[in-house]
Formats: structure tokens, C-alpha cells, sequence
């Protein structure tokens, strides 16, 4: 690769990775006020991650680094407008384009070898760059962002659906709309639930445990006493020690869902005659939901 054709080569193998944007989220909301590119120097710092001025074309490894540096500044970044788009972070401050500057070599520098330079300049990789941000404090509120909801739960092992689920359901709450938030959340949970009893079946061999996950016409309430009852079983019990949790938090998932199970069946009008959900009721549920969701997670991936 030629220093001329290098800087559109690097801009077109940039890739933001969903894991990199979730991680760039948690670091960011520690952090009240900032310059996000000061803070992504020193986020990509933290991980090892050099950022170059001036790389040999002639060297792969060098141009890969590039590549990869440039690709986390651009997830570090995407993290930014994602929480000020969800209502966590304003700017204060014009976006511009990011343009780092960057020399390149090509050749040898022995004594014998034929070296070519061209003179650092500024290239646009194609991206946006923040400048000075600051976080919005709520008093008595919770994240918007899934990302910081979820922050503990291995999010990228989630299933979509159930991801999205639990952003619909934010996007509810934050809109007033709670018994719809109560009815999205319940969705997640339930699905978390059969994604965890199908595994465990699986991993367990239980034919019994199996069936019942596979027959749409088991309610979920059979479902999730019948999951939690199998688990409390030897093997059960070593598998949810594997995952670093107990048969107490699986109980625990199991009372609360039951809860938001009965909050979200008021949706059903010979049951309470009312589609009346409060706030308070609402974040209750909602901030329960990353522990015991991950419970639910931890066991799953260990099957």
C-alpha cells in the first residue's frame, strides 16, 4: 500500500463493534462533564491502545493498530450521541468532523534502503467528533440508555429481541407511557425466562423440562416455577453455582416476575378494569429488572 491510497484504505476498514459502544457508555457516565476526545485519548489509553501520528505503510501491524485505534475513537464517539439521543448527556458544544493528523513512510531506513515520506496532514475518516459534553442528573431517575440499564448483564449474549424489548420499554417510561413500559418489560422477562429454561433443558437432559419449553401453549407461570424447580436438583444447583449465582437469586427472579406478571395482566380488562400504571410502580420494576435478567443470563451461558 502505497501513503497515497493509505488514508482512504484505513477510513473504509473502520469497524464500530456493539460491545466497544456499550463499554465507551459505561466509562462515559462516570463522568459527569468532559471533552469526549480527551476522554477517548485516555479510554483507548487505559486499554493499550496507541494512536499514532505517523505509521510505515510498508508494516501491516502498524496499519492494523491505526485501524483499530480509529475504530474505538469512532465507538467511543457513537457512545456520545447515543446517550445525548436517549436523553442522558447534552452537548455543549459544536460537533466537527474528525480529522486526525497523520504522516506515512514507505521503505527502509537503512543505509541502503530508499525512503519515502509525506508530511503529516489532516484526513477525514469519515465520522463526527464531539467536543464538550455533560451528563443530565435527574433526581429519582434511571438511565434511558439501555446499554447503562443493562450495565453488568453481558449485553451482546442477549437475545435481539429481548434487547429490544427492554429498549421499547425504556423508551415507554421515559415517555410517561407506564403501563406500556409494565407490558415491554414483561415481554423481555419471559423470553429471558424460555431462552434460560431451553438451555438448561438442554444442558440437563431433561425430556420433561424440554417439552414444556417447546409447547407454546405452556403458560409462562409453568414454565418459570417448573425451571426454578429443576435447577433446586443437584445438577441444577451445580449448574447455578458454575454461573456464579444461587438457587436465592433464582427465587428471587421468580417472585418478581411474578409481580410484573400480575402488573402487566391488569392489560386484561376482567382483571382490573384498569390500564392505570404509576411511576413509581413502574421504576420499581424497571430497576429490579438488570439483576435478576442477569441471573437468568449467567445460568443460560454456562449451559
Amino acid at each position: 500500500m502505497t501513503p497515497e491510497e493509505a488514508p482512504k484504505s484505513i477510513r473504509s476498514k473502520l469497524i464500530v463493534l456493539r460491545e466497544d459502544i456499550s463499554r465507551a457508555k459505561s466509562y462515559l457516565i462516570k463522568h459527569a462533564t468532559g471533552r469526549a476526545e480527551n476522554l477517548a485519548a485516555a479510554w483507548l489509553n487505559e486499554q493499550g491502545i496507541e494512536q499514532p501520528d505517523q505509521i510505515n505503510t510498508d508494516h501491516e501491524d502498524q496499519i492494523q493498530n491505526i485501524i483499530r485505534a480509529y475504530s474505538l475513537r469512532k465507538a467511543f464517539y457513537q457512545a456520545v450521541f447515543e446517550l445525548v439521543a436517549s436523553g442522558d448527556m447534552i452537548l455543549t458544544e459544536a460537533t466537527t468532523k474528525f480529522e486526525p493528523s497523520l504522516g506515512f513512510t514507505q521503505g527502509s531506513s537503512s543505509q541502503f534502503g530508499i525512503r519515502m515520506t509525506m508530511q503529516a496532514e489532516k484526513y477525514d475518516m469519515g465520522f463526527a467528533e464531539p467536543h464538550s459534553f455533560q451528563k443530565i442528573a435527574l433526581p429519582d431517575d434511571m438511565p434511558s440508555d439501555p446499554d447503562i440499564f443493562l450495565n453488568g448483564i453481558n449485553c451482546t449474549s442477549l437475545h435481539p429481541g429481548i434487547r429490544e424489548a427492554v429498549e421499547q420499554g425504556l423508551a415507554c417510561f421515559r415517555r410517561g407511557l407506564y403501563m406500556p413500559a409494565t407490558a415491554m418489560l414483561a415481554a423481555a422477562t419471559e423470553a429471558t425466562w424460555s431462552e434460560c429454561g431451553t438451555a438448561v433443558a438442554t444442558h440437563l437432559g431433561d425430556a420433561k423440562l424440554t417439552n414444556l419449553f417447546s409447547d407454546p401453549y405452556s403458560s409462562i407461570s409453568k414454565k418459570v416455577a417448573d425451571l426454578s424447580n429443576a435447577l433446586e436438583l443437584p445438577n441444577g444447583k451445580a449448574l447455578v453455582k458454575s454461573a456464579g449465582s444461587s438457587i436465592a437469586k433464582v427465587r428471587e427472579a421468580e417472585v418478581w416476575t411474578g409481580v410484573l406478571r400480575d402488573r402487566r395482566n391488569a392489560l386484561h380488562w376482567t382483571k382490573a378494569k384498569s390500564f392505570v400504571a404509576d411511576h413509581s410502580e413502574t421504576a420499581t420494576l424497571l430497576m429490579a429488572a438488570p439483576l435478576h435478567i442477569g441471573t437468568l443470563e449467567a445460568i443460560r451461558l454456562k449451559c
